[in-house]
Protein backbone atom coordinates (compact mmCIF):
# COMPACT_ATOMS: atom_id res chain seq x y z
CA UNK A 1 0.00 0.00 0.00
CA UNK A 2 1.50 3.33 -1.00
CA UNK A 3 1.61 5.91 1.76
CA UNK A 4 3.56 8.91 3.00
CA UNK A 5 5.40 9.63 6.24
CA UNK A 6 5.46 13.41 6.60
CA UNK A 7 2.58 15.85 7.11
CA UNK A 8 -0.44 16.26 4.83
CA UNK A 9 0.08 19.35 2.66
CA UNK A 10 -2.66 21.95 3.20
CA UNK A 11 -3.48 24.77 0.78
CA UNK A 12 -5.50 27.08 3.06
CA UNK A 13 -6.66 29.23 0.13
CA UNK A 14 -8.17 26.15 -1.54
CA UNK A 15 -9.83 25.13 1.76
CA UNK A 16 -11.58 28.52 1.75
CA UNK A 17 -12.64 27.96 -1.87
CA UNK A 18 -14.27 24.64 -0.93
CA UNK A 19 -16.05 26.26 2.02
CA UNK A 20 -17.33 29.10 -0.17
CA UNK A 21 -18.59 26.60 -2.76
CA UNK A 22 -16.22 27.57 -5.57
CA UNK A 23 -14.64 24.09 -5.79
CA UNK A 24 -16.79 20.94 -6.01
CA UNK A 25 -16.25 18.40 -3.24
CA UNK A 26 -14.99 14.93 -4.19
CA UNK A 27 -13.58 16.32 -7.43
CA UNK A 28 -17.15 16.81 -8.68
CA UNK A 29 -17.94 13.07 -8.48
CA UNK A 30 -21.31 13.66 -6.78
CA UNK A 31 -22.34 16.81 -8.65
CA UNK A 32 -25.53 15.27 -10.10
CA UNK A 33 -27.26 15.00 -6.71
CA UNK A 34 -28.70 17.92 -4.76
CA UNK A 35 -26.43 17.65 -1.71
CA UNK A 36 -26.74 21.26 -0.62
CA UNK A 37 -23.78 23.51 0.10
CA UNK A 38 -20.45 21.98 1.12
CA UNK A 39 -20.14 21.62 4.90
CA UNK A 40 -16.52 20.96 5.89
CA UNK A 41 -17.50 19.93 9.41
CA UNK A 42 -20.13 17.41 8.29
CA UNK A 43 -18.35 16.09 5.19
CA UNK A 44 -14.72 16.05 6.35
CA UNK A 45 -13.96 16.85 10.00
CA UNK A 46 -16.73 14.77 11.61
CA UNK A 47 -15.94 11.80 9.33
CA UNK A 48 -12.25 11.66 10.22
CA UNK A 49 -11.77 8.25 11.91
CA UNK A 50 -9.06 9.54 14.27
CA UNK A 51 -10.67 12.96 14.89
CA UNK A 52 -7.36 14.67 14.09
CA UNK A 53 -8.86 17.64 12.20
CA UNK A 54 -10.44 20.89 13.34
CA UNK A 55 -11.01 24.46 12.23
CA UNK A 56 -9.22 27.37 13.92
CA UNK A 57 -11.03 30.42 12.66
CA UNK A 58 -11.00 29.95 8.89
CA UNK A 59 -7.95 27.63 8.81
CA UNK A 60 -8.06 23.83 8.70
CA UNK A 61 -5.70 22.21 11.19
CA UNK A 62 -4.52 18.58 11.22
CA UNK A 63 -2.72 16.75 14.02
CA UNK A 64 -0.62 14.61 11.69
CA UNK A 65 0.69 12.46 14.56
CA UNK A 66 -2.88 11.14 14.99
CA UNK A 67 -3.71 10.79 11.28
CA UNK A 68 -4.24 7.19 10.08
CA UNK A 69 -3.84 8.25 6.41
CA UNK A 70 -7.25 6.93 5.41
CA UNK A 71 -7.30 9.59 2.63
CA UNK A 72 -10.97 10.54 3.13
CA UNK A 73 -10.16 14.24 3.55
CA UNK A 74 -7.83 14.18 0.54
CA UNK A 75 -10.51 12.52 -1.60
CA UNK A 76 -13.14 15.09 -0.58
CA UNK A 77 -10.87 18.13 -1.04
CA UNK A 78 -8.20 17.14 -3.58
CA UNK A 79 -7.26 20.73 -4.45
CA UNK A 80 -6.73 21.67 -0.81
CA UNK A 81 -5.08 18.57 0.64
CA UNK A 82 -2.24 16.44 -0.70
CA UNK A 83 -0.21 13.53 0.65
CA UNK A 84 3.22 14.40 2.01
CA UNK A 85 6.35 14.22 -0.11
CA UNK A 86 8.16 11.49 1.85
CA UNK A 87 6.58 8.51 0.10
CA UNK A 88 6.94 4.83 0.77
CA UNK A 89 4.94 1.70 1.45
CA UNK A 90 3.03 0.13 4.32
CA UNK A 91 2.91 -3.65 4.34
CA UNK A 92 -0.28 -5.35 5.48
CA UNK A 93 -0.88 -9.11 5.49
CA UNK A 94 -4.00 -11.24 5.78
CA UNK A 95 -6.99 -9.30 4.44
CA UNK A 96 -10.08 -11.27 3.54
CA UNK A 97 -13.56 -10.67 2.17
CA UNK A 98 -15.92 -13.22 3.76
CA UNK A 99 -19.43 -13.16 2.37
CA UNK A 100 -21.30 -12.75 5.65
CA UNK A 101 -19.00 -10.46 7.64
CA UNK A 102 -17.86 -8.09 4.89
CA UNK A 103 -14.31 -7.09 4.10
CA UNK A 104 -11.78 -7.44 6.91
CA UNK A 105 -8.64 -5.32 6.74
CA UNK A 106 -5.23 -6.92 7.03
CA UNK A 107 -2.79 -6.72 9.91
CA UNK A 108 -0.19 -4.02 9.46
CA UNK A 109 3.23 -5.64 9.88
CA UNK A 110 5.45 -2.78 8.67
CA UNK A 111 4.07 0.77 9.05
CA UNK A 112 6.49 2.44 6.65
CA UNK A 113 9.30 1.42 4.31
CA UNK A 114 11.02 4.23 2.47
CA UNK A 115 10.94 3.87 -1.29
CA UNK A 116 13.14 6.01 -3.48
CA UNK A 117 14.07 6.17 -7.14
CA UNK A 118 17.45 4.68 -6.22
CA UNK A 119 16.16 1.42 -4.74
CA UNK A 120 12.97 1.00 -6.84
CA UNK A 121 11.14 -0.95 -4.12
CA UNK A 122 14.13 -3.21 -3.32
CA UNK A 123 13.37 -2.91 0.43
CA UNK A 124 9.75 -3.95 -0.15
CA UNK A 125 10.76 -6.87 -2.37
CA UNK A 126 13.26 -8.07 0.27
CA UNK A 127 10.57 -8.07 2.98
CA UNK A 128 8.05 -9.86 0.75
CA UNK A 129 10.59 -12.53 -0.19
CA UNK A 130 11.40 -13.11 3.50
CA UNK A 131 7.69 -13.49 4.26
CA UNK A 132 7.29 -15.96 1.40
CA UNK A 133 10.29 -17.94 2.70
CA UNK A 134 8.78 -18.05 6.18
Amino acid sequence: IGTWKDDIKIDQAAVKEYISGNYPANGGAHKDGDWGPFDIRKEVIDLCPTECMWMEGDELKIDNSECSRCMHCINVMPRALRPGKEKGATICIGAEAPILDGAQFATMVIPFIEVSKDNEYENVIDVIEQIWDW
